[in-house]
């Protein structure tokens, strides 16, 4: 049979030099230092909240292929947590609580002092993800109600949850964004409405910053389903409101800039070195995308109303978007709106072949073509 050797990359530190009760192991912080050689493997890991911990059970007595849990039910090793196994080794998913340099402060670890550490990964839960987006039961739920899970969280005002799958549209994470979700969640709350796609519900936005975004996934309104009415003011503010015209307008505060800043404080310096002066040092960088990470989701825990103003208003609202005939262009014979088309030689024909301004919405608002 194979030998294998392994060499430990670090050892753990805490006040349990016994193995005793886990949990009350578990309970307690434990700091993890890494052996100066591999502090590079250590790059970017607060990139992950959660780590896998591999660790040698050091003062594990032989080994016993099976035996009884502390519930009392039998099981062999390999469908238990007992130390005593073929191989000593334990594996516990941690929470990752601090970095600096070769140290890693962690709760959860189940690990006594001095246990010499094998290996750390970061926390893999594609398979839990994968069984939930393979679940029939639960997508014959968001086929008939597409909105329902969304829904639930706005009820129950789970802003952190929201934000999480905002920014799986939106890209990244930031105090923008959380400003979206926190004011588009508040009307939603005050309104006592949802939408279905339908245009029955609006939602007009101010400015086509990262807050917009928050505004769409949250209210369901969007440009595709002709529901975000963009108005280009250039202020964070947003109206929500029904066919009725009754709606509320949410705009952010002056000072929200620096309510937030005063609450995070680390993060401008951070800010001025990686960003402004373009120091990009691994660790530097790190923890600016750490800083970064906990300001955006620091966000949603601020008082709302030192953020944002409310208002009742009466919206102008528009009329039903309208269904448009297709025509094809005579020139690249593609498809295209008919409203959108020009006559050449009493043929249709695109903008593009015509070569006529359209108006653009690029980072800077409504650039008009002219």
């Amino acid at each position: 049979m194979d030998t294998y050797q392994i060499k430990p990359v670090g050892f753990v530190v805490n006040e349990f030099n016994d193995p005793g009760d886990r949990h009350k192991i578990k309970e307690q912080p434990s700091t993890i230092i890494i052996h100066d050689i591999f502090i590079e493997g250590l790059l970017n890991i607060e990139a992950c909240a959660f780590l896998d911990i591999v660790y040698y059970l050091h003062k594990s007595e032989g080994d016993q292929l099976s035996g009884t849990t502390p519930s009392g039910a039998l099981r062999g090793a390999f469908a238990s947590r007992s130390p005593l196994r073929p191989n000593p080794i334990g594996i516990t998913t941690v929470k990752l609580l601090e970095h600096d340099h070769n140290k890693l402060v962690v709760k959860g670890l189940d690990a006594i002092n001095r246990t010499p550490v094998i290996d750390i990964k970061c926390c893999d839960t594609s398979l839990f993800a994968a069984e939930l987006d393979s679940n029939s039961v639960h997508n014959s739920i968001l086929m008939a109600d597409p909105r329902i899970e969304i829904r639930n969280h706005i009820i129950n005002s789970q802003t952190e949850i929201l934000m999480l799958k905002a920014g799986q549209m939106h890209g990244h994470y930031c105090p923008g964004l959380a400003m979206g979700v926190m004011a588009a969640t508040y009307a939603m709350h005050e309104l006592t409405t949802d939408s279905d796609g339908m245009e029955d519900l609006l939602a007009i936005t101010e400015t086509n910053n990262c807050f917009s975004d928050g505004v769409q996934f949250v209210t369901g309104c969007s440009f595709g389903n002709n529901a975000l009415i963009f108005k280009d003011i250039g202020k964070t503010a947003f109206t929500l409101t029904k066919r009725d015209g009754k709606g509320i307008r949410i705009c952010s505060r002056h000072e929200s800039r620096n309510v937030i800043q005063e609450a995070f404080p680390g993060y401008q310096q951070l800010y001025e070195k990686v960003i402004a002066q373009q120091d990009h040092d691994p660790g530097l960088v790190a923890k600016y995308k750490k800083s970064a990470l906990d300001r955006a989701f620091g966000t949603l825990s601020l008082p709302f109303d030192k953020l944002f103003t409310v208002s009742r208003i009466r919206a102008d609202i528009p009329p039903y978007a309208p269904v448009h005939e297709s025509m094809v262009c005579s020139v690249c014979g593609e498809s295209v709106m008919a409203s959108r088309t020009v006559k050449r030689n009493k043929k249709p024909v695109c903008a593009v072949c015509a070569r006529t301004p359209c108006n653009t919405l690029t980072g800077e608002g409504i650039i008009i073509n002219k």
